[in-house]
């Protein structure tokens, strides 16, 4: 799912829901960025990174990023439960020029 469009020098907030059925799944299961993958290809991090928990009842996570570079961003987060490991992908756009809202009429 993207995420949206950024500034560059903006902090990118990265967050996860996880459900089950479409019910908030509370367990205990400690997300991680597994990757950020840069524009030019690289990884942001060398390890992962751990999420922070923002409500369990909801089961939502988030992850604050600052990036570096222009261009798209794909970001993988895994998480595991009862030894299963299951992932998620993101991904958003880093653009250097802030657009300003307009109105218009209808």
């Amino acid at each position: 799912m993207a995420m949206g469009s950024y500034t560059l020098g903006a902090t990118v907030r990265i967050p996860l829901q996880v459900t089950d059925s479409g019910v908030p799944f509370s367990e205990e299961i400690y997300p991680t960025i597994k990757q950020i993958i840069k524009p030019d290809r690289t990884s942001a991090y060398a390890a992962s990174k751990p999420m922070v928990e923002l409500d369990r009842d909801y089961g939502t996570y988030y992850y604050d990023y600052k990036p570096d570079l222009i261009g798209d961003y794909v970001v993988i987060i895994t998480y595991t439960f009862e030894d299963v490991e299951f992932s998620v992908i993101e991904n958003f756009t880093v653009g250097s020029i802030v657009s300003i809202p307009r109105a218009e009429a209808r």
